[in-house]
């Protein structure tokens, strides 16, 4: 097995499993904002994945690694996408189930596939970051970033609970009106994401190969 994958691939199934086993139950139990609020953890638990996949990673294993830079870079590009996918599959798939109690309608899974690829390309440009500017750099921005979006979800269910008049992000008139077709919306949004995606690939091989900086 990869050495590359087999390291990393432990952070980004413990976070999964994390996640699911803190968060999952309640996309099964409760009614809405339970699909508001739980998918806006997943750009957060993909940067927190991310750090604890780079973490103690020096230049002397990556060295001892009978594998190129370019390898190394696609193999991690591919583990965050991976892991976001299976995430984002998992939520569509419990979504699908509470349609018929109500807790979820078409414009949730427009509203999952638009958080889904948020988290992808914003763990994909974090992680081309790192190789571009150093982990220790790196850090201070993963920390900001985590901290950020765990008080603006905080924020944003306080205030859906006691502000009447504040929106629920997934009831934006755009999204509702793209939920009328929710799979072909779903889809092309999930197209686009994997575009620019695949070029982030390309660009990430090039600053892998290039910089010292993540050594």
């Amino acid at each position: 097995m990869d050495p590359i994958f087999r390291r990393s691939s432990f952070f980004y199934a413990t976070a999964l499993v994390t996640y699911f086993s803190l968060l999952g139950r309640y996309m099964l139990t409760r009614s809405f904002p339970v699909f508001e609020i739980l998918p806006l953890f997943l750009p957060i638990w993909a940067l927190g994945a991310l750090v604890g996949s780079e973490h103690d990673e020096r230049y002397a294993f990556l060295r001892m690694l009978p594998v190129s830079d370019a390898r190394v870079a696609r193999t991690k590009l591919r583990l965050v996408l991976s892991a976001v996918a299976v995430n984002w599959a998992l939520v569509m798939a419990v979504a699908a189930f509470r349609l018929r109690d109500g807790a979820s309608e078409p414009s949730t899974f427009v509203y999952l596939t638009l958080v889904g690829a948020f988290a992808l390309l914003a763990a994909s440009c974090y992680q081309i970051g790192v190789w571009r500017f150093g982990f220790p750099v790196m850090s201070v921005a993963f920390g900001v970033s985590i901290a950020a979006g765990i008080v603006l979800v905080i924020i944003h269910m306080a205030s859906l609970k006691y502000n009447d008049f504040w929106p629920a992000l997934s009831q934006l008139a755009v999204l509702r009106w793209l939920g009328g077709s929710p799979w072909i919306s779903s889809a092309g949004i999930a197209a686009a994401a994997l575009l620019v995606y695949f070029r982030l690939v390309r660009f990430g091989v090039r600053i892998k190969a290039s910089s010292e900086a993540h050594l």
